[in-house]
């Protein structure tokens, strides 16, 4: 996944005790080599689709100086591949591209973020943390580590040239996996270990996924996510809604709305 920054100049615990509700640590394997599996085959099972990305942004500055907000981006997924599209910002039609917007700019939500975690070749580090309960899903919590010799978690800012500077960042963060399927109901990635050329302190994200329905058929998608950013007096948080999936069409299009009173 990418996490850009472009400048200008949880669960409720069931009801017995957590030591009792451990897993063996052939039954944890099991679980981990099952989210894997999911993981790795994910983007080649979804169907090509379309969505509505509403996207609230907060740049504060200082206590006083702070910036919102709200973007409508269509996000196409067609071909095993995601593609966004600014279409309204604050709720009036707009030209401008997403790429040329100052601000946080985040991506990987459909697929990246999870292989990420459950590529085997990172070796990510998982432990065992709690059960849990999510959307009324019984669930099983594990930590995750992974050093940034191994990373995929890349984090960007725009120099002074224009130019986008890309370096990869450990990080870890939790996953919460559905105990009936083994998939991924919940997934948290805070960077470590940054490149301190990037001038980035602080870079977090969260998504949540959910069954939604795309004709006719149900598949697990992303419908929630927050992210967090932070330089020198600089701190910027996306939430993100995902809204409105439909089957992919020639004509498909999108209603960003009325502007907000």
């Amino acid at each position: 996944m990418r996490l850009y920054l472009t400048i200008a100049a949880l669960s409720s615990l069931l009801g017995i005790p957590a030591a009792a509700q451990r897993p063996s640590p052939e039954d944890q394997q099991h679980t981990l080599d099952t989210a894997r599996e999911i993981a790795i085959h994910y983007t080649s099972k979804l169907p090509d689709f379309v969505c509505t990305e509403q996207v609230e942004r907060t740049d504060r500055t200082s206590q006083t100086n702070i910036k919102v907000d709200r973007l409508t981006i269509q996000l196409t997924y067609f071909g095993q591949k995601e593609k966004q599209k600014l279409v309204a910002m604050n709720g009036s039609k707009t030209q401008q591209t997403l790429e040329s917007l100052d601000g946080l700019i985040t991506g990987g939500e459909f697929g990246s973020l999870l292989l990420g975690v459950f590529d085997p070749s990172p070796a990510a580090d998982f432990q065992w943390k709690e059960s849990s309960t999510i959307r009324k899903r019984p669930a099983n919590v594990y930590t995750f580590r992974i050093a940034r010799a191994n990373s995929h978690y890349m984090l960007g800012h725009r120099a002074a040239d224009g130019k986008m500077v890309e370096a990869a960042a450990g990080y870890h963060g939790e996953v919460t996996l559905d105990k009936e399927t083994g998939r991924v109901l919940r997934l948290t990635a805070s960077a470590d270990d940054i490149p301190k050329d990037s001038g980035i302190f602080q870079s977090s994200v969260e998504v949540d996924y959910d069954f939604v329905d795309v004709a006719g058929h149900s598949y697990l998608l992303p419908s929630h996510s927050t992210s967090h950013m932070e330089r020198k007096y600089r701190q910027i948080a996306n939430v993100v809604n995902f809204v409105d999936y439909r089957k992919f069409e020639v004509d498909s299009s999108i209603d960003f709305g009325a502007p907000k009173q």
